[in-house]
């Protein structure tokens, strides 16, 4: 065949080709009939608005045994005042002596000076440039195993005058060394070298002796200055006496460096401690916060703050219920709820915003002692398992919102919405709730409105 021929034939082929595809139906629902009636199924993404938010303050916030004591006084244009002050207890740590026969003090102690060490954690709320006076007090009512909320009344505890005093200004990073000094020091050293009654035998009767400080601020410090925190594992008491052989304290026989230790938690040491806290909305958009939530107006903007101060109050309105349950239409009659984004704006994101906002959010079933989660912020699982969860909630400074993941919340809904939770507490995420973090929220009158962000299945 010549090369005409073979281009004729080609061409014959393809056309023959073409019009056999033109009389080909493909059905692409082969195979459809095999399933189940009860398992055809449909994906869906819809938005889903109705949220109503509130604001809250809690009374029950835990303070005590913290890792941290936290001291001063600041002042925020939005968030208002929070005021900190402290009561620790503290035990004898070790010695050091070139003696190693138990006898601490020896025969006839002689007071030298008085120390008290701390670093302050990098970490603080305020205007550091600002110095302040903080009085430190003797506790004269214990300390005991009971558990101690951040609005605990320090006055209780507190002796008439304070014993010494100490200034801070800036955030020094090396160890702080306050030279304690006055004759309430001096008497104070006393009693610590008087060995009576066997204050040193044991850590009971230590702590009936000595029951611990009171860490205040002077009522002359500024108000719009900062907060602190100071790690007790770092903090300690250093006592230097010399030694002697005789009562007349004329041989010396050593000089003695007695530390006693603040730290708490440990096996070592069981010091307890509580910090109290206080927030002051005067003058504020938050002055007349209410915990009656059921009379009061729905928040134009939520708050978040750490260190126990206001949280919001989520309600899913029956709007949102309804629309919920609206999205199951015929010909199916039940819902699988894959994801569903409870999205989060920030107020006004930029930058500074981003830097004092929590890096993550967590959501509770109750803001207050435990916190517990709501079942998609299983904290406490996520932490021992060492994963993370699907419920995400960490600050996207790219968009400037949180997204939190609410599908099993959101699940327990649509399985029982007559009796499923349809409220929940926002507030910092559990690592995150003593720090000094703070945000404002956009809420479900904003614009754009709080809203979720759903993926689900349908089912037949």
């Amino acid at each position: 065949m010549n090369r005409r021929g073979r281009l004729r034939a080609g061409a014959a082929a393809l056309l023959f080709l073409s019009a056999l595809a033109s009389c080909t139906e493909v059905d692409n629902r082969l195979g459809e009939s095999l399933i189940p009636d009860d398992q055809q199924m449909k994906i869906k993404v819809d938005t889903v608005y109705g949220i109503d938010t509130y604001l809250a303050k809690t009374d029950s916030f835990p303070s005590e045994r913290l890792s941290y004591m936290y001291l001063g006084s600041a002042v925020d244009p939005v968030f208002g005042r929070t005021a900190a002050s402290a009561s620790s207890q503290y035990v004898l740590s070790y010695y050091s002596s070139s003696y190693d026969d138990g006898d601490i003090f020896g025969t006839a102690p002689v007071f030298d000076s008085l120390v008290l060490l701390f670093t302050l954690d990098s970490s603080y709320l305020g205007d550091t440039t600002k110095t302040q006076k903080f009085n430190v007090y003797e506790l004269v009512n214990d300390l005991d195993d009971s558990v101690y909320y951040s609005n605990f009344d320090q006055s209780t505890v507190l002796g008439d005058q304070p014993l010494f005093d100490f200034e801070l200004t800036g955030v020094p990073t090396s160890q702080r060394r306050v030279r304690l000094e006055g004759p309430a020091v001096a008497e104070f050293a006393r009693k610590l070298m008087d060995t009576t009654g066997g204050a040193y035998t044991s850590d009971s009767l230590f702590y009936d002796r000595f029951k611990g400080f009171g860490f205040v601020p002077d009522p002359s410090s500024p108000e719009d200055a900062c907060v602190y925190r100071i790690g007790y594992s770092s903090m300690e008491m250093m006592l230097y006496l010399h030694n002697y052989i005789d009562e007349s304290a004329t041989t010396r026989r050593d000089t003695v460096s007695v530390y006693y230790s603040f730290a708490n938690g440990s096996t070592i040491y069981n010091n307890n401690s509580v910090s109290t806290i206080r927030h002051d909305y005067t003058e504020t958009s938050m002055e007349h916060i209410n915990d009656t939530l059921s009379g009061s107006p729905v928040a134009q903007l939520g708050y978040v703050q750490s260190l126990g101060g206001v949280s919001t109050y989520v309600r899913f309105t029956d709007r949102f219920v309804d629309e919920l349950l609206a999205k199951v239409e015929e010909p199916y009659n039940s819902m699988v709820i894959n994801r569903a984004d409870l999205v989060w704006e920030i107020d006004d994101p930029t930058a500074g915003i981003f830097d004092r906002a929590p890096q993550r959010l967590g959501s509770y079933a109750g803001y207050s002692v435990s916190f517990p989660g709501i079942p998609d912020y299983n904290y406490v699982y996520e932490s021992s398992a060492s994963i993370t969860l699907q419920y995400g909630g960490n600050l996207n400074r790219t968009h400037g919102n949180y997204a939190t993941d609410i599908s099993s919340f959101l699940q327990k809904l649509v399985n029982s919405p007559s009796e499923a939770p349809r409220t929940m507490m926002l507030g910092p995420a559990y690592d995150e709730l003593y720090d000094f973090k703070q945000v404002v929220l956009k809420t479900g009158v904003s614009d754009p409105p709080l809203r979720v962000i759903l993926t689900y299945t349908l089912i037949k």
